[in-house]
């Protein structure tokens, strides 16, 4: 998996729940018209379409972006089967 695929995956289900394109990575989704709910199960369709559990807490400190869901899936998918949390909060910071 790598960035690239995170990103086709994000702007496809912004897509198939009828969202516009974005204008670029670092647009917030809930600024663009993302409402709650929608974005919880575009979320939990990428925690399943990856493997991986998000943080949800720290991912809702800052404005979601397609950027932090790549640096947040990646991460996670990377430190799979592990049970340290540490650097759980590195790649949102970005």
């Amino acid at each position: 998996m790598t960035g690239s695929d995170v990103r086709t995956a994000v702007l496809a289900e912004l897509d198939a729940h009828g969202y516009p394109p974005l204008a670029g990575p670092g647009t917030d989704l809930v600024g663009h018209g993302v409402n709650s709910a929608a974005l919880i199960q575009i979320l939990s369709a990428l925690e399943d379409r990856f493997d991986v559990d998000l943080d949800l807490e720290a991912l809702f400190a800052a404005p979601v972006t397609v950027s932090r869901l790549e640096a947040e899936i990646t991460r996670a998918a990377g430190t799979a089967g592990t049970t340290s949390t540490e650097g759980t909060h590195d790649a949102l910071d970005r």
